[in-house]
């Protein structure tokens, strides 16, 4: 391995912990105490199998070192004559353990990476679920009839609420993503730009940086490594199935979903709707006799209707891109990225971010 990808290895792995460092005294100033997103990043298996990996990589390093003195000392004292130096058998020693020692090494630092790349995934499935308390009970009226604490699942059509939940994830996991440098348009009053751009417009906008003579499309470092990042989280791969990849398999790299309502979840939600609206069910001698009904249930295109203060659930799934040499095979998994060359292996971290809707009665759903 060279000299600069050596420095650039050191650097990665000294950032990462410091990055790592850095979420937890913000987060911890922030909320006066260790909020609920940390504390769970912190003892989630992955987390712990990070810690494991890397404690269990430094003390081999330090046993293979150990290994070394011991050797060393143990040669017999050097003496005059043809046998009289041991310089061969120290680099015989050296080559048999030094790429032992190197891929050691290369593992502590990509499970370093890793375990800071749960943490920031964890605040993107809190982040979710805070724009979620945010966009549910709003009423999107002017774009959609997804009204006040009603939100089109999958299956019910394009949602606006889903997508905005959807962006700020994306958009908290943009430090951690890997760099997507896709051919598109730049940050001009000519161009129509993309949401990438607009993520490096305001980037650049707040570094109050301009865009450069030789390439005005993409302007300084910070807002094209921010596009690119963005790229990534917001992009799409494909996953081997069957020992194949078919590209009809495409998923998003970043997956958010927004769980249906509790009373939804058991496919019937008369008996537990929470608006308690009853139909006439049939004709007695008493006159008539009702049953539970949900309207929103029962439309032409059902739409979830969130109770006030009913949790608001959504998961984040994530493809993590293990980016240093071998030890990316161990930890991760092969995909295919589009705009990515070579082989690339991910891990798959998938968090639950859940917070009680903010709606209050004034912003009870009509139908």
């Amino acid at each position: 391995m060279k000299g600069t990808g050596k420095r650039r290895l050191l650097v990665l792995g000294v950032a990462s912990a410091l990055a790592t460092v850095g979420i937890v005294v913000l987060a911890v100033k922030a909320f006066g105490r260790a909020p609920q997103w940390l504390t769970a990043a912190a003892v989630s298996p992955l987390a712990v199998w990070c810690i494991v990996l890397m404690v269990g990589g430094v003390a081999v390093l330090g046993v293979v070192a150990a290994l070394l003195i011991v050797l060393r000392s143990g040669a017999k004292p050097a003496e005059r004559g043809l046998h009289a130096d041991q310089g061969g058998a120290a680099a015989v020693e050296m080559a048999l353990l030094f790429p032992f020692a190197v891929l050691i090494f290369l593992t502590i630092l990509q499970a370093a990476l890793l375990f800071n790349a749960n943490m920031v995934v964890h605040y993107a499935g809190f982040a979710a679920a805070r724009m979620a308390t945010v966009v549910v009970p709003m009423d999107m009226g002017d774009i959609s009839d997804e009204g006040r604490n009603l939100v089109y699942g999958p299956e019910q059509g394009v949602s606006e609420k889903r997508e905005m939940i959807r962006r700020a994830a994306v958009l908290a996991l943009v430090p951690v993503s890997a760099r997507l440098e896709m051919p598109g348009v730049g940050f001009g009053d000519e161009f129509l730009p993309g949401a990438e751009d607009l993520v490096a417009g305001q980037v650049q906008s707040a570094m109050e940086l301009r865009d450069t003579a030789e390439d005005p499309r993409w302007g300084w470092g910070w807002p094209r490594r921010v596009r690119a990042q963005y790229t990534y989280a917001n992009g799409n791969y494909v996953p081997k199935i069957d020992g194949r990849y078919d590209p009809k398999n495409s998923r998003p790299i970043t997956e958010v979903e927004l769980a249906p309502p509790d009373h939804w979840q058991d496919g019937n939600p008369d008996p537990d709707c929470p608006y308690r609206h009853h139909r006439e069910d049939e004709w007695t001698q008493w006159g008539w006799t009702y049953e539970p009904y949900c309207p929103f249930y029962h439309r032409d295109f059902p739409i979830w209707d969130f109770w006030y203060w009913e949790f608001l659930d959504v998961r984040v799934t994530y493809q993590f891109l293990l980016q240093i040499p071998y030890a990316s095979r161990f930890l991760g998994e092969k995909i295919t990225v589009s705009g990515l060359t070579g082989n690339n292996y991910a891990a798959r971290i998938q968090v639950v971010g859940s917070l009680s809707n903010e709606g209050g009665p004034e912003l009870r759903p009509s139908h």
